[in-house]
């Protein structure tokens, strides 16, 4: 009977695999879960006349551009003023274009 022999770094390199891909899969979870508690805009949940569309790209920048340093917060954590505090604050961290911090501001404040 032969049975194979491993050496305790083989060991290691799996277990680094293991917490690896744990971690990834907690992180896309997370990420799903505070996106999905986000509201999408439509017109019932919107300022008057705002832009549908506008705002929902101003989601999809928020979700993709600010998540990928920190967790995401509910628009209606801040006011407006904050909101455009704390984006002119983050833009150039987030490396976002004016435009899309236009867009992002919106959504923020749902078109107010």
């Amino acid at each position: 009977m032969s049975s194979k022999k491993y050496n305790a770094d083989y060991f290691y390199l799996m277990l680094y695999k293991i917490k690896k891909t744990a971690l990834a899969v907690v992180g896309i979870s997370i990420l799903i879960a505070c996106s999905s508690a986000l509201y999408m805009p439509s017109k019932e949940n919107v300022a008057g006349n705002a832009n549908i569309e506008e705002l929902r790209k101003g989601r999809a920048l928020y979700v993709s551009k600010c998540s990928s340093c920190h967790t995401l917060y509910l628009p209606e954590k801040y006011t407006k003023a904050e909101w455009t505090k704390w984006v002119n604050r983050m833009a150039p961290k987030a490396k976002i274009t004016d435009q899309e911090k236009e867009l992002i501001q919106s959504y923020l404040t749902k078109g107010e």
